[in-house]
């Protein structure tokens, strides 16, 4: 068959189909000469698999002067074959009859990559669904934006595969957000850096909230010529969270309950029973005879212990809840249990209080207390630092609280601590309670230089409680 010796051919057939003239883009053809085609029919020549689809459009072509195309596959010893086919009307000089050149080419790798190419894209249109996420494309000069599907759906505008100007693509979007997502964009195509920015968006099924990250790219000559990213809806993840986070506040919110209840159990029980027992060892002492010094030497044993265990016993309730935090505030319970735990330890521990910052929350108090408590802990097992310092401070509506160490630090993330340690479960226990207060949580630590730990919570002037 003549389309199996060549990929690009042109020919020119009548109204009956037969040809009349033919030209191809192997010279000279393999299976004859050129003259020997002419006219004989296209369909003889050409088989019937290759003649017939076009062979409507050739008569079409005839009928209204108007040239078209056609793709077409033929089968061939190494596979299926696409050719595309364009089909024009020849002007013919007055008496003669009408006739037709087509031109036809060989695009099968040209299909490939086309098929690929709609593979592709179907798959990541189906990823962008699975994780409920779009992609966009912005223009140097903010004036144009193309988007995926997924994302005009998700953005609830209605519009498919083609360009818009950037402004009409979120009209639900809130304006503080527009203006920050614009100044980022700008940002990216005049310093060429990457950005991420939250974004909120009122649609029909109420108010969404997304995460987008761009990433400006370059061209041969480093200027940035676009800037592409993804948009993540991630208003259920929001969700779960918050619900996460307040079941975790409820938790917390017992615990201390808890604690507080043991503590003034532990004072108003135990503590009191020790000392009416350290009573009745008293009273066993007047009434032994002053020569019984083996009875005398046995109670004082028992005194002894009594005392011990009421310290123990008030350690462990100030522990489980400093009652003096109640009464006196942060700063006296600091400095009550700093020297308590530098007794304990043998750390010395200093507390530098700046400026009166009175009375906190009382959520705020124990966070920042919990904090210090779980700092000056990790300090004792793991630190081997001799000192510990407390800072405290409040002004311009903040209540900063540092603990530094001057040991041996803490090992940098790499291939074999991890890249990405997870924190111990107190660490992030004190990170929960601050992220649910609205504040801030800080390590910073370099081996052998020590480690400090920053918290840093709201406390507007109008919370001071008395």
């Amino acid at each position: 068959m003549l389309a199996k010796v060549f990929d690009e051919f042109l020919f020119e057939l009548d109204t009956d189909g037969r040809f009349l003239g033919m030209w191809s883009s192997r010279q000279p053809l393999k299976i004859g000469h050129q003259t020997d085609f002419i006219g004989r029919h296209a369909m003889e020549v050409l088989g019937e698999d290759v003649f017939l689809p076009f062979s409507e459009v050739l008569h079409r072509v005839i009928a209204t002067h108007q040239a078209d195309g056609i793709e077409f596959p033929v089968d061939l010893e190494d596979g299926r074959h696409w050719f595309y086919a364009r089909v024009l009307p020849v002007g013919r000089t007055l008496g003669k009859r009408p006739s037709v050149s087509l031109l036809a080419h060989d695009i099968t790798a040209q299909k490939k990559t086309e098929d690929e190419l709609r593979k592709s894209q179907a798959l990541l249109a189906q990823a962008e669904q699975l994780v409920n996420m779009g992609s966009w494309e912005v223009d140097a000069n903010l004036g144009t934006v193309l988007c995926s599907d997924n994302l005009y759906r998700i953005l609830g505008v209605d519009y498919r595969k083609c360009e818009n100007d950037l402004p009409n693509i979120a009209p639900n979007v809130h304006p503080d957000d527009v203006a920050e997502a614009q100044k980022r964009m700008q940002g990216a195509i005049t310093d060429g850096t990457p950005f991420q920015h939250d974004l909120r968006c009122l649609s029909s099924a109420g108010l969404r909230h997304f995460h987008a990250r761009g990433f400006p790219l370059r061209d041969s000559e480093g200027r940035v010529v676009r800037v592409v990213g993804v948009t993540e809806d991630v208003t259920d993840r929001l969700n779960v969270e918050e619900r996460l986070r307040r079941v975790s506040d409820q938790l917390l919110t017992l615990r201390d309950e808890e604690h507080r209840r043991m503590a003034r159990d532990l004072h108003e029980t135990v503590s009191q029973e020790m000392a009416a027992l350290k009573m009745s060892l008293a009273r066993v002492g007047d009434t032994l005879p002053k020569r019984n010094t083996v009875g005398r030497k046995f109670l004082q044993s028992a005194r002894d212990f009594a005392d011990a265990v009421i310290r123990q016993v008030r350690t462990v309730s100030y522990l489980l809840h400093p009652l003096l935090l109640e009464e006196a505030g942060l700063g006296s319970a600091l400095r009550w249990y700093a020297s308590g735990f530098a007794e304990r330890s043998g750390i010395q521990v200093k507390v530098n209080s700046r400026g009166d910052f009175g009375r906190l929350p009382k959520e705020t108090e124990i966070a920042l207390f919990r904090v210090v408590q779980e700092a000056l802990t990790n300090i004792h097992r793991h630190s081997k630092s001799p000192v510990a310092v407390i800072l405290l401070q409040r002004a311009g509506g903040k209540i900063r609280i540092a603990v530094k160490d001057a040991g041996v630090g803490m090992a940098q993330p790499s291939a074999a601590t991890g890249w990405n340690s997870p924190l111990g479960i107190g660490i992030a226990g004190m990170c929960e309670r601050v992220k649910q207060l609205g504040g801030t949580f800080e390590i910073k630590s370099k081996p052998g230089r020590g480690t400090t730990v920053s918290v840093e919570l709201p406390a507007p002037e109008d919370s001071q409680q008395q």
